[in-house]
């Protein structure tokens, strides 16, 4: 009964404490304590009827009778503590044919859940749910197909903290076995998988979908749960790409007019798609853009001009452009340039000199010195 208790109160626990969107994380949790539980009872019923059977019929001291039932259930084959009589035998015999069911059914449950891996991964779930709830202005990553998969990579390189959402087992134990990304097992276009990858705390989401109705609709639901979200979201075509940006995403890729505008510079420009792969490909040697804001800047760099704040002279990195509140960009910043709030400015570097960059040049870099 106290293993019974035990978990009893455990499952209680769990329903009690779960938010409304975390069914999905602990239902397998749920189903294996329930798994065991069952087995365990079993067991324990087999244990009590046995010994409540040797003490009426036969009049065993409890102790006895406990022993009878052991061995009868785990089907030993030991003799008998006393000799039976014929309802005992009977009782036995029928215990016996009932345990024989029950011992192979917990015994099998019980070494089942080791020996398939599920008690490995039902912990290796837990830890990363627990990094997932600690994430806070991350990006989430929905899909794990051959465009997500580039995304991905892309994030892990550049150091930015993201969650996968991926629906196919086969995609599930891939990123499981392969890579060590942080994800969720589940459908995107369900919002308590959304708020399960800490779509409330996030910065941005790319969702790259095949279908494009699907895309649309978790561009909504996202769009409702976090209006501040930065949306990027792949269309199969223009005008399934302008009815997503109308939907609420801030950006639409459509790969095919990619890659038809990098198959024909090709033909005439060649050098320029080499420098383009230069930017793109992946590897430690691969150069980073990335746009920051004037306010993350150190408080000597800010309101002050390109030459007096000596940015380009202590940074690493090259500063390419600079972005102006009303979305309009001025490449190579003449040194005169005050930088004001509400600007960004663009930096382009390798892995190296960005790591650099942050550490020399941003407040956060600062605070955490």
């Amino acid at each position: 009964m106290q293993a019974g208790n035990f978990f009893h109160y455990t499952l209680l626990f769990l329903r009690l404490h779960k938010r409304p969107h975390e069914n999905s994380r602990y239902q397998k949790f749920i189903d294996l304590v329930w798994r065991v539980r069952v087995a365990v009872l079993m067991m324990l019923f087999s244990l009590g009827i046995g010994t409540a059977g040797y003490v009426i019929i036969e009049h065993y001291p409890w102790f006895d009778a406990y022993y009878m039932a052991v061995i009868t259930l785990a089907s030993v084959g030991f003799g008998e503590v006393h000799p039976l009589s014929t309802a005992g035998r009977i009782f036995t015999s029928f215990l016996i044919l009932f345990n024989i069911g029950l011992f192979a059914y917990a015994i099998s449950t019980i070494t089942g859940i080791f020996a398939e891996g599920g008690f490995s991964k039902l912990l290796s779930d837990f830890r990363m749910n627990r990094n997932i709830e600690n994430l806070k202005g991350h990006a989430i990553v929905c899909g794990y197909g051959r465009h997500a998969t580039e995304v991905s990579q892309e994030l892990a390189k550049q150091g930015i903290s993201f969650v996968v959402i991926e629906n196919s087992p086969d995609k599930i134990e891939e990123l499981r076995e392969s890579t060590n990304f942080l994800f969720v097992e589940g459908d995107a276009t369900h919002d308590d998988i959304l708020e399960e990858a800490g779509i409330r705390r996030a910065a941005s989401i790319v969702i790259t979908l095949p279908k494009d109705a699907d895309n649309l609709f978790i561009t909504l639901s996202a769009r409702q749960i976090n209006p501040a979200l930065r949306i990027i979201t792949r269309a199969s075509g223009t005008a399934d790409a302008s009815k997503i940006r109308r939907a609420g995403a801030n950006h639409t890729v459509v790969p095919e007019h990619i890659g038809g505008f990098y198959m024909a510079t090709l033909l005439n420009k060649p050098d320029l798609v080499e420098f383009f792969n230069l930017l793109s490909n992946m590897g430690p040697s691969n150069v980073i853009f990335e746009e920051v804001s004037v306010l993350q800047l150190r408080p000597e760099f800010q309101g002050k001009t390109i030459a007096d704040s000596g940015l380009r002279d202590l940074s690493p990195v090259s500063l390419v452009a600079i972005r102006h509140p009303n979305g309009q960009y001025e490449l190579n910043p003449p040194q005169t340039v005050a930088l004001q709030a509400g600007w960004h400015i663009v930096v382009l570097g390798n892995q190296e000199q960005m790591t650099k960059f942050r550490q020399m040049v941003l407040i956060d870099a600062l605070k955490q010195v």
